[in-house]
């Protein structure tokens, strides 16, 4: 079956953009004429106000996802087919990840998946510029992917170009394939992809309309956040954090407005005869007005003019200040946020919310926070397979473009990330030492437990150090008592 052309591909993306990206953007953004746009008919943001206060909940919950997944930068290791270390292809790769700011690339990627619910990686290089491959983030409203029978099959890239015109919108579609990269150019507008340009303008803008890749190899990769969409279940697209909690944010955004509403609402003011007030220069020195003005003096806001009789030795100054419902509207908001955290797939806890009290143990943590290790554990599977295969067929083009690089091209790449479950040292040393005891475990295991971020080499040469001092005491070299 042929790929889709540019033309259909941009009417699937703008569909896709239109019933489901730009609502979670919205709320991510925090812009008010997107979240107006976005927002259901009388819903909050539709009705006017004089102010409207949005709570970034939604850039939080994008924060902490990419927190989770990639805080600590995950372990990628190049291995031949026999899955032994490959000294050279490492070298290389730890110097292409310094050079690209990888784990930077990364935590960007996991925050705008978090917010969408798709993210897409590829990898680009100019030989006459940079000496390695390069890695770009695309954003999942820019891009939109083509699978065939469950595999991915191809990628279709939508970017703008500034080239200085006037007269609409310039755009190139890239086409990233097995084996291939072609791109086309075109002339239209926000909305529309429009007209296809002849490949002079795209040979003249730096771009060649292909450009055959070696091996066959596939230079980008496709991350859902986490599947199904519940919008769509029967595609391959990933879900929001976000999905279904639209309607919760907006809640919470009223609430908070309503909350500063009381605030702004319950400062004290003095309610005083107009003739009180002083009158601005113009009145003093006669201009001729029929109504009288008063001077507003900043220091002095809380004054309110009242047309009141003072001669009859009424009240003359009467203080107002309402009452501020600042217990009801936090408990509102703390539990409209507790919800928006729990539909995202956190702990509440996660978030700092009812973690008063004492300091708990690692055994405690990893109950209390479960969803949210759950969650960033079903993510993980699918960073780690597009990583995997992005990489692997990334340091295979340097081996091609760059052979004196270090890189082979029948190394491949694999993606370990850190343990979710964290334990503090005294609940880990409590565990050692009860196997220890058992004689259930050897010193190798002992070491990679308590460093399982480490390389096998690492934990080797740990372990000759750790009986080499019990060789020296005496002690048991098995157990370590």
């Amino acid at each position: 079956m042929e790929l889709l052309s540019g033309e259909a591909a941009w009417r699937q993306l703008q569909a896709h953009n239109r019933a489901y990206y730009q609502m979670f953007s919205a709320v991510y953004s925090g812009n008010p004429a997107s979240l107006r746009t976005t927002a259901r008919p009388k819903s909050f943001w539709r009705r006017p106000s004089k102010q409207k206060i949005h709570v970034p909940i939604a850039a939080d919950i994008a924060a902490t996802s990419s927190d989770l997944l990639f805080g600590e930068e995950p372990q990628i290791q190049a291995v031949d087919e026999r899955e032994n270390p490959v000294e050279a292809v490492q070298r290389r790769l730890e110097a292409i990840s310094r050079h690209t700011c990888l784990h930077a690339l990364l935590c960007e990627a996991a925050e705008s998946c978090s917010a969408l619910g798709d993210v897409y990686l590829k990898v680009m290089w100019d030989v006459t510029d940079t000496g390695y491959p390069l890695i770009r983030v695309v954003q999942g409203d820019s891009a939109w992917p083509e699978y065939r029978m469950g595999r991915l099959r191809a990628i279709h890239i939508f970017t703008e170009i500034d080239a200085g015109m006037d007269t609409g919108v310039l755009r190139t579609h890239e086409v990233y394939m097995p084996g291939a990269i072609q791109t086309e150019l075109y002339l239209g507008s926000d909305e529309t992809l429009g007209l296809r340009l002849e490949d002079e303008r795209l040979l003249d803008l730096g771009f060649q309309p292909v450009c055959p890749v070696p091996e066959n190899l596939m230079l980008a990769a496709h991350i859902p956040n986490i599947r199904p969409n519940r919008m769509f279940r029967g595609s391959y697209m990933g879900r929001s954090d976000f999905d279904n909690l639209r309607d919760l944010m907006d809640a919470l955004d009223e609430t908070y407005s309503s909350w500063i509403r009381d605030i702004r609402l319950g400062k004290a003011r003095l309610l005083v005869p107009a003739e009180y007030l002083r009158r601005t220069g113009e009145d003093l020195f006669g201009t001729g007005r029929s109504i009288p003005t008063f001077e507003f003096d900043e220091d002095v806001e809380t004054l309110v003019a009242l047309d009141v009789d003072t001669d009859r030795g009424g009240n003359t100054i009467t203080p107002s200040q309402f009452s501020i419902r600042a217990d009801d509207h936090a408990k509102t908001c703390q539990d409209i946020i507790m919800k928006i955290v729990s539909g995202a797939g956190y702990a509440p806890q996660t978030f700092g919310i009812n973690i008063e009290g004492m300091a708990q143990s690692g055994t405690a943590l990893r109950i209390r926070e479960k969803k949210s290790y759950s969650t960033t554990g079903k993510k993980q599977a699918y960073w780690q397979d597009s990583l995997e295969t992005l990489l692997t067929s990334l340091i295979r083009l340097d081996a091609t473009l760059y052979p004196s690089g270090g890189c082979t091209g029948d190394a491949h790449i694999h993606v370990r990330f850190p343990t979710i479950y964290t334990s503090d040292l005294p609940t880990m040393a409590s565990s050692l030492s009860m196997l220890t005891s058992a004689q259930a475990m050897s010193t190798e295991v002992k070491v990679q437990m308590l460093h399982p971020d480490w390389t096998q080499d690492q934990v080797t040469g740990e372990v000759g150090r750790i009986l080499s001092e019990y060789g020296q005491t005496g002690q048991d070299s098995q157990t370590g008592t």
